[in-house]
């Protein structure tokens, strides 16, 4: 007796299930990898802003720290550069800018010498108890702003 074996049975898969299962494998890997690439442009987006608020930062305590000399605290005077992606505002407690129009020791080509405190320690120049700064710092089209009070020392 002879048994009669069916070829087509054993061949394998059909072009039609290769094509399916190609499909389906290119939907899975479209569906994991989308999210994934919207994920390193906020990587991206995040060490910008982080370039930013550290520029920003900078500058703050740039002006922070030559201000613990009330003369220069009181004659809104900053020795050095500050970086050039920086913009700073001095403003009073209201928000209004304290020199109209410009801010020369803001510049970016600050002074070279301010007034200092005399050996005496009594300030010959006094300013408001309280000055508001605002710095904006632009990395990349990334906007960081930060504002801080400063009081006089």
């Amino acid at each position: 007796m002879r048994h009669r074996i069916d070829v087509r049975a054993e061949a394998g898969f059909t072009i039609i299930e290769v094509l399916v299962a190609i499909a389906l494998f290119a939907i899975v890997v479209l569906v994991i990898l989308a999210p994934l690439t919207g994920l390193f442009g906020l990587s991206q987006k995040s060490a910008q802003q982080t370039s930013a608020t550290g520029l920003a930062q900078q500058a703050i305590e740039q002006i922070r720290g030559q201000w613990l000399d009330a003369n220069r605290y009181g004659s809104n005077c900053v020795v050095g550069t500050l970086p050039a992606t920086v913009t700073v505002q001095d403003e009073d407690s209201q928000g209004n800018a304290v020199v109209p129009n410009s801010l020369p020791a803001f510049a970016q080509t600050t002074a070279t010498t301010c007034p200092t405190t005399p050996a005496s320690g009594i300030p010959t120049v006094s300013g408001p108890a309280l000055r508001k700064i605002t710095a904006v710092a632009t990395v990349n089209g990334t906007i960081s702003t930060l504002v801080v009070e400063v009081a006089r020392p």
